[in-house]
């Protein structure tokens, strides 16, 4: 029943997700799925919003032989294909056994498009192709003698499949989105510029709720927790702070702000992913003040 639960809660966040991205117009591939076509072959479908910003200028799909939850997992390989911008499919032929896994993101007038979303743009179940029992033996052989015993002891480490559940939702890589110098100093001339879109980092916003100390209860436990951490700019302190306050049932209003708050402490830690994610589990909250945020998260994610 419990992992029923989160399924509903996981289809629903990607809903959310896919909704909004489509909304915003932005170069992201969704609805992207993989199945077995005839033969070895295995076919890869996407859909772009019909107008992005960036426009995008051609399609890479990634093969992998495991799941994908972040862009900083396939930086540095090769794509398996190259598209057109008007297509919306590709097919491809292996001839090797095993599960495969694909991440289609797209080459804009600015540059590739660095945003890895699992169940959106990245499949998240692996796909077999069609290969004969004897064929499939005999490349399982020729394969078996090249792997290692670090490799043997790294793959035994790594998880299947991102699994869902209600505080990681979309499964997003949980290492940190780290911006260079030369990147924030791009990110500031870009915002002093009068360009179609101006992107620009944003201040902390406290909602009028937080900014006199309550009487007591969950409303004066934030209250300290933003005192200590978000309001002096103690930004990975606030996000523990936080993190801790949620751990425990709390009222709905005060759980809806503290989650947007934890939002905004990613957001200040240059972890645009999470922030991503916090955001959208409260935009039936504050829907306004979470698109601006989520607006702001994607621009500056990739300038990264």
């Amino acid at each position: 029943m419990k992992a029923n639960k989160y399924s509903i809660i996981f289809a629903a966040a990607l809903s959310v997700l896919t909704s909004s991205l489509f909304a915003q117009g932005k170069p992201v591939a969704t609805f992207v799925k993989a199945t077995s076509g005839d033969e070895k072959d295995i076919v890869v479908e996407w859909e772009f919003p019909a107008k992005c910003e960036p426009k995008v200028e051609s399609v890479h799909i990634f093969r992998l032989k495991k799941p994908c939850s972040s862009y900083q997992e396939i930086e540095g390989l090769t794509p398996v294909a190259q598209t057109d911008a008007a297509a919306n499919s590709y097919t491809d032929a292996l001839s090797a056994p095993g599960d495969y896994f694909y991440v289609v993101l797209a080459q804009t007038q600015k540059g590739l498009y660095k945003i890895v979303i699992p169940g959106v743009n990245a499949t998240s179940k692996g796909v077999r192709p069609k290969i004969p029992a004897k064929v499939a033996e005999r490349a399982a052989q020729r394969e078996e003698p090249a792997k290692n015993a670090v490799e043997r002891t790294a793959e035994s480490r790594i998880r299947n499949t991102p699994l869902p559940n209600p505080g990681n939702l979309l499964g997003f890589s949980q290492s940190k989105t780290k911006m260079s110098e030369k990147s924030k100093k791009a990110a500031r001339e870009l915002g002093s510029k009068k360009a179609a879109k101006t992107v620009e980092f944003k201040s902390p916003y406290f909602f009028e709720e937080d900014m006199f100390s309550p009487d007591g209860g969950d409303e004066y436990t934030l209250f300290e927790c933003l005192r200590a951490g978000l309001a002096p700019k103690k930004y990975a302190e606030s996000a523990q702070l936080l993190q801790d306050f949620l751990s425990v049932r709390r009222s709905k209003a005060s759980t809806e702000r503290a989650q947007f708050y934890l939002g905004q402490s990613y957001y200040f830690c240059q972890d645009y992913e999470k922030a991503i994610r916090c955001f959208l589990e409260v935009q039936d909250a504050f829907p306004e003040l979470s698109k601006q945020w989520i607006d702001s998260s994607l621009d500056l994610l990739t300038i990264n």
